[in-house]
């Protein structure tokens, strides 16, 4: 994605790499989240370069965590390139229960109460 001037790398800035966008145009993805790609015959041809690195990335499933470290993308990055994926039917994204069902209030201080009479 990017390099040093230094070492003779080129220099993307992260809002040329979204076109300006801050914000995927789906749901904030958790770093949790389960990204995995959408086998295809062919790769797609319409993407750009950051995209497909995504996609290689996510060819076995991992965390929005693992991509963006796999791949070197800052995280709000990733998760609007991750957003363009999705929006084109090219990667499939899953999330746990837990992400889905937050427990409450009570049932945490319960939990953390049980953990300090440990």
């Amino acid at each position: 994605m990017s390099g040093s001037p230094d070492d003779g790398g080129r220099l993307i800035r992260p809002y040329s790499l979204t076109r300006g966008r801050t914000r995927p145009s789906r749901s904030d993805f958790a770093m949790t989240s389960q990204v995995v790609a959408v086998p295809t015959v062919a790769p797609p041809t319409d993407l750009e370069p950051e995209h497909h690195s995504i996609l290689d990335a996510c060819a076995a499933p991992a965390s929005v965590a693992e991509l963006a470290s796999r791949t070197g993308l800052p995280l709000g990055v990733l998760r609007i390139l991750l957003s363009d994926l999705l929006d084109g039917g090219h990667v499939m994204v899953h999330e746990s229960q837990w992400q889905r069902r937050r427990p409450d209030v009570h049932t945490l201080r319960t939990v953390l109460d049980r953990i300090r009479a440990l």
